[in-house]
């Protein structure tokens, strides 16, 4: 019963995102809420609107909403598999969609979109979606309770960020957060957590749904109302539980799952630093732009898909090694994800970074004699003044 209840609200919500979203599209197109081409990081041929998350959250609501009926129905014993996630968690959800949809209208600046994660990320915290700090040094008192609350920040707000940034072609971000949503649920359910596949059920629907509307050539972007609200609660169900008894993997394990977005931020907030540029400054280097230079975008998008995938089974057979086994297989599949981004020109080759380091070796040496150049100046000039001033002769 509940896989029928589930079944049925995926449907659901995948059947009310193709409803939704068409709808949510002319009403854009109506009154304007649309995003324009500039020539520059916007290079979609026409105009389109950006607000389809608007559709991605009230489909996932239309399916949550058919599951929590289907478990009135069921014994006790067996609903559990139909756990709805927490009210604060679901309210920040919300929230952060609320937020994005203001943004994707007005564009709030950064500070005001960074205070509002914050406090999402602390009504998740609230209501049980939180880093673990287990037993050890820290113990269970309040320090412990202050290092989880500042991983939990970390975590969610790097997440929300993540996804938006990996927003940046058609079908991209929908389908990726499907993987990794798929992935996370294949996580849970070997450490035998079933509860909140409700979730699970019902975004999945809805982004399956949108991704009809929005794969290239996409008619209609999620914007940040659904990228946030798709990184928040991806963040937030990540948290739920343990995915290995070792506190280390426990909190690698959710990472790799999610290994596109966490990893294109990372290499993002590093390119940026080296290059002297914003944190937030926008740019063309991400790893779809890459792909996207050597292939169509649909194979680019199908090709991420795949690479989400490959992390995920890694991810799921993580879960199943003791600390020796998932460490090797974490090192060798770092191995095997390096070269494929060395492979679409993502990441420099190590002959690559060999010869970045030696030229800023050499570039810091000709800047240290121009420097030494410059000092001497003065002295010298001073010296031949000296040699060369005529001396007075005695008075007569």
């Amino acid at each position: 019963m509940p896989v029928i209840a589930l079944a049925a609200g995926f449907l659901v919500s995948l059947l009310a995102a193709l409803l939704f979203v068409p709808a949510v599209r002319r009403i854009a197109e109506r009154v304007g809420w649309i995003d324009a081409p500039d020539g520059d990081r916007k290079v979609h041929d026409r105009a389109v609107p950006n607000v389809g998350g608007i559709a991605i959250v009230a489909a996932a609501c239309v399916g949550i909403a058919v599951m929590t009926l289907a478990r009135l129905e069921l014994p006790r014993s067996i609903s559990g598999i139909l756990t709805v996630p927490d009210k604060l968690v679901v309210l920040g959800a919300l929230m952060i969609a609320l937020v994005g949809f203001w943004d994707d209208l007005k564009e709030i600046s950064h500070r005001t979109k960074f205070a509002a994660q914050l406090i999402v990320t602390a009504l998740a915290f609230l209501g049980g979606a939180r880093v673990m700090v287990f037993d050890g040094p820290l113990g269970d008192g309040a320090l412990a309770l202050a290092v989880s609350a500042v991983l939990t920040v970390v975590w969610m707000v790097g997440m929300m960020n993540a996804v938006n940034l990996i927003d940046g072609m058609d079908g991209l971000a929908a389908g990726v957060v499907t993987v990794a949503f798929l992935g996370l649920a294949g996580v849970h359910a070997l450490g035998g957590d079933l509860g909140a596949l409700v979730l699970v059920a019902a975004v999945c629907g809805a982004l399956i749904g949108f991704l009809r509307y929005n794969f290239a050539p996409a008619s209609i972007f999620m914007g940040d109302s659904g990228s946030l609200f798709l990184g928040y609660v991806l963040a937030a169900y990540a948290l739920r539980g343990t995915s290995h008894p070792h506190p280390v993997l426990a909190l690698v394990i959710p990472a790799v799952v999610m290994g596109i977005p966490v990893l294109d931020t990372g290499v993002s907030i590093l390119r940026r630093k080296m290059t002297g540029k914003p944190l937030f400054f926008p740019d063309r280097d991400h790893i779809h732009h890459r792909l996207q230079a050597q292939m169509s975008t649909r194979r680019a998008a199908v090709t991420l898909y795949l690479f989400g995938a490959f992390l995920a089974l890694g991810a799921l057979a993580m879960t199943q090694m003791d600390w020796k086994g998932a460490s090797l297989t974490f090192m060798g599949g770092t191995a095997v994800v390096y070269a494929f981004l060395c492979y679409v020109h993502y990441l420099p080759t190590p002959s690559g970074i060999a010869q970045f380091l030696g030229r800023r070796r050499r570039l810091q040496r000709l800047m240290d004699d121009r420097s030494e150049l410059r000092n001497e100046a003065p002295r010298a000039g001073r010296i031949a003044h000296e040699r060369f001033e005529p001396v007075a002769g005695p008075e007569r």
